[in-house]
């Protein structure tokens, strides 16, 4: 197994001189070992944040139709006229800041991505294939939508993106600390502003950097419909045109939906769904990054029954009920001010140098039998790998065992993989591993560390 992802990353990492930045690459493991499957794949992805991305799993083949997915309780009746999934985008940086957010335009963390990519993983196996997907204008439901689609392989599903998916509008609370704002207003006031349904924050003034109206991405939109300030039935106002003009169409001609957006413009949508009361849709919780499964009739009705559904919603989501719970339970307190800041690892309390670990922001997955598979994002990349494939990787070119790879050793091993026939002449010609080892080695001390390793496999090219 080692041998066998060792070669597949050191074919990948050759094969970074030849490919274009903007098409990233494409590595294989060796195929002349059965008991092994080792893909992974690099795709250039703009300012999305997802620009690499590998999967390495081990022992047997994954497939959505392996013994041990989701999708293996019975089907409910009648056979599905479409099928729509909800996503809410993974954690964002002002989540873990604890700063309200809204339509302030901000990126994932490293935990947010790996829960976009555990969301991803959970569709493939229940086996979705998406006609078309829909988001929001802001980054962080794009980047979960793109890892998203790039982990089920599913790369090319025409994307539509439309600012009335965007997350409610925070108004003067934007960029503010919600500590800071509840001693400032009283925790009453903010939690009816944050979870009442007709009552907005304070408007934000025109000026202001974060008035939607100030931002090139809405010189589209006529100033009277860019909004101050949002409350939820605002939101639903402004996202129920968009679903009936844009995304039922789609459904009423049995197509399969992906819509990742955020938690309030989700919840307009299912509030017409499941015909759910102003004062009860508030309440509906819904978890980042957990895909929600709606089976629609030809009238674009939830089909009925499905053991999996979670009362009052007719949609189930792809998680089991105790993780589930966990997760609703982590957005409720949310809505509770309190003086954490954060909810989950920084990128710097993430100990990828550990071998032996499975660091903190980690989202392990160890279904029955042989396979055994881990979740990480590492600065813009993603991985999907066995838990000790990648430090064993590593290790197969630290010979010495000191921790780094020096140039030698470096040359040596790709030369002695390509002397066993995984790489060509023309791929490791010394100029060509001289060069290659610099783009690795990225603060040019002349060895190349854990982390560069990593980064080498899943960073933009």
């Amino acid at each position: 197994m080692t041998t066998a992802i060792a070669r597949g990353l050191a074919l990948g990492l050759a094969l970074m001189l030849a490919v274009p930045p903007s098409q990233g690459f494409v590595l294989k493991g060796s195929s002349s070992r059965s008991n092994t499957r080792a893909m992974a794949r690099s795709r250039g992805k703009g300012n999305s944040g997802v620009r690499g991305l590998a999967v390495m799993v081990e022992g047997g083949s994954l497939n959505p139709s392996s013994s041990w997915s989701s999708s293996s309780s019975s089907s409910p009746s009648p056979t599905p006229h479409a099928t729509v999934v909800f996503l809410r985008h993974g954690q964002s940086v002002w989540n873990e800041a604890s700063l309200f957010t809204g339509w302030a335009d901000v990126e994932l963390t490293t935990l947010g991505k790996n829960e976009a990519a555990k969301g991803a993983t959970e569709m493939w196996k229940e086996g979705l294939e998406f006609d078309v997907a829909y988001t929001s204008l802001l980054t962080r439901a794009q980047q979960t939508l793109d890892i998203a689609l790039t982990i089920m392989g599913q790369e090319d599903t025409p994307v539509n993106k439309d600012w009335r998916l965007n997350e409610r509008m925070y108004g003067g609370l934007t960029a503010l600390n919600k500590k800071e704002t509840a001693a400032k207003y009283g925790a009453d006031q903010v939690k009816e502003w944050r979870r009442s349904y007709d009552t907005p924050p304070p408007p934000v003034d025109k000026t202001s950097d974060y008035w939607p109206g100030n931002d090139d991405k809405y010189a589209h939109i006529p100033d009277d419909q860019i909004p101050l300030s949002e409350c939820l039935k605002d939101t639903v106002d402004r996202t129920l045109p968009y679903w009936d003009s844009a995304i039922a169409p789609a459904l009423k001609r049995g197509k399969t939906v992906l819509v990742a957006a955020h938690g309030n413009s989700i919840r307009g949508m299912l509030k017409v769904l499941d015909d759910i009361a102003d004062d009860g849709i508030t309440d509906i919780e819904i978890p980042t990054a957990i895909p929600l499964v709606y089976q629609l009739d030809k009238d674009l009705k939830p089909i009925q029954g499905n053991p999996r559904a979670v009362s009052p919603l007719s949609g189930y989501f792809l998680t089991d009920p105790e993780e589930l719970a966990k997760a609703q339970a982590a957005v409720a307190a949310q809505s509770v001010v309190s003086s954490s800041s954060t909810d989950g690892p920084t990128d710097n309390e993430l100990d990828i140098g550990k071998p032996s670990t499975v660091s903190p922001g980690w989202e392990e997955l160890s279904p029955p039998g042989d396979d055994h598979i881990v979740f990480t994002c590492l600065g813009d990349g993603c991985l999907m790998l066995g838990s000790n494939d990648m430090r064993e990787a590593f290790d197969k070119f630290d010979a010495d065992k000191d921790g780094t790879i020096t140039q030698h050793e470096f040359r040596t091993t790709l030369l002695k993989l390509a002397a066993d026939g995984d790489l060509g002449p023309d791929e490791v010609g010394m100029e060509e591993l001289n060069t290659l080892f610099d783009a690795v080695d990225r603060d040019h001390n002349g060895l190349i560390d854990y982390e560069e390793f990593v980064q080498a496999v899943t960073a933009d090219r």
